[in-house]
């Protein structure tokens, strides 16, 4: 049984760790899913070991962050993104939003007064709209003029600390743009900082032990980690108006694959910063210069590679253990909250559902207007925004003349105030009707297709991964 397993750590029937330079470009996976948070904090740049670095050494860098299949679509401007942005679904994360839900949240910026609109009829009058006139309830056209869109009051700045003003020194970047820093104590900067601490460790064991091949192995692959840090190094720069006049709210929809709803109460500026702009990623390094970083970041990780082959048994054994961690601790870090590594403290989000509107995927009684369904749900977002312009603009109800009456008697019946119009079954009453009845100067086609009268006029495309 003793000549089953090595013995020892010297000959040829000792242990040996010669394969553990392979432990230093496994677990690809979690440093993916991390490597754009991982390289917008300053700590990329530390000299360290990181499980899988050549997961940075990427042909070519990515323009924004990623992004949901949602159908966003602005009330009163009837702006339409197909894609829901990568910080505000952090606010709000829309994928587990269970179907035909609707929710009202309030999004400012922090510091900033939220407006005194009312939502539904108890609430507290507002005292800044009292020259509003009756025709600010109609629905306002599709597509308006771009120029509309741009103006509005100035956006609040982000509150400035010394490490962001040092940032920007360093890389002469202007601050004129809204941007998202990550959190100063997220969980990878934790873990860089840590990594760090153990790369030093590790440089000092082979000083003790003095194995020459080990330190010049460690220095050569942090060495590596640094530079592609750098060449990675980036910031999320957010969309930011360039005119200052007068526009209508920057209330958005956004609609879920599913029948979620969720109506966002904002103003243009943090409308345009979250949703309908783009999230862009603002690198400190050109793309020349990346590719020369890149190319010497490989040069380095295979040198390094060939070298820690080459260490002695105690330092190769502490390496490896060091990789294990590591790679433990990046994989535990992907089951974190995204809060936590980004720092959204310059936004303010609440929850002002009307009590009416809650819950509106449960069934809520025993009659056909109690049971959830997709037209009840949009009904309750009707009943908040007083407009269908943003239905026809997103394409939420099928393009018939049925549902074209649907709508107009649910804008008249929000409009009115009537929190209790039975939508569900009016929708019965007209487009069922259609189904049932022959209509009127057409002629009768057996077999006729009424699918239009059941589907949405866009559908949300299904989200790639999850």
């Amino acid at each position: 049984m003793s000549n089953w397993f090595p013995s020892g750590t010297k000959g040829e029937n000792g242990w040996r760790l010669d394969i553990v330079s392979l432990l230093a470009v496994v677990g690809e996976s979690s440093i993916e899913e991390h490597s754009q948070a991982l390289t917008a904090s300053w700590t990329c740049i530390l000299p360290r070991i990181i499980p899988a670095p050549q997961v940075l050494l990427k042909p070519s860098r990515p323009t924004r962050m990623p992004f949901l299949n949602a159908a966003v679509v602005g009330v009163h401007n009837g702006t339409l993104v197909p894609t829901l942005n990568y910080f505000p679904n952090i606010m709000h994360p829309i994928e587990d939003l269970p179907p035909f839900i609707f929710k009202v949240l309030q999004i400012t910026h922090k510091g900033e007064r939220a407006p005194t609109i009312p939502l539904h009829p108890g609430q507290e009058k507002p005292n800044n709209n009292s020259n509003r006139s009756k025709n600010d309830l109609v629905s306002t056209p599709a597509s308006m003029e771009m120029g509309m869109i741009e103006n509005g009051p100035p956006t609040p700045l982000e509150h400035p600390t010394i490490r962001r003003t040092l940032t920007r020194m360093v890389t002469q970047q202007d601050k004129e743009k809204p941007r998202v820093p990550p959190q100063k104590f997220s969980p990878l900067n934790i873990l860089s900082m840590g990594s760090f601490l153990v790369t030093v460790g590790l440089i000092i064991g082979a000083i003790f032990l003095k194995d020459g091949t080990a330190i010049l192995a460690v220095c050569v692959i942090s060495m590596a980690s640094s530079i592609v840090g750098y060449a990675s190094w980036w910031q999320p720069v957010l969309m930011k108006r360039s005119f200052k006049s007068k526009v209508p709210a920057g209330d958005v929809v956004i609609r879920t694959r599913e029948g979620a709803f969720l109506l966002v109460r904002c103003n243009e500026d943090v409308a345009r910063e979250l949703y309908t702009g783009t999230e862009e990623c603002q690198y400190y390094v050109g793309t020349q210069m990346y590719r020369i970083l890149v190319g010497t970041g490989t040069f380095l990780l295979m040198a390094s590679v060939v070298l820690m082959g080459n260490c002695e048994f105690a330092m190769q054994a502490a390496i490896g253990l060091s990789y294990i961690i590591l790679n433990g601790l990046f994989w535990a870090a992907s089951l974190v909250s995204k809060d936590l590594f980004w720092d959204l403290s310059n936004y303010e989000c609440k929850d002002i559902t009307p009590k009416d509107a809650m819950n509106a995927n449960l069934p809520q009684d025993d009659t056909l207007e109690g049971r959830p369904s997709f037209t009840r749900t949009v009904w309750y977002a009707i009943r908040e925004t007083k407009k269908i312009g943003w239905i026809t603009r997103g394409g939420v109800a099928p393009k018939t003349d049925q549902w074209d009456a649907w709508l107009k008697a649910a804008e008249e019946n929000a409009i009115a105030g009537n929190r209790e119009w039975n939508a569900v079954e009016m929708r019965e009453a007209m487009v069922g009707q259609a189904e049932t009845s022959p209509r009127p100067n057409k002629p009768v086609n057996i077999g006729e297709d009424l699918a239009e009268q059941h589907v949405p006029a866009v559908d949300v495309p299904l989200t790639e991964k999850r």
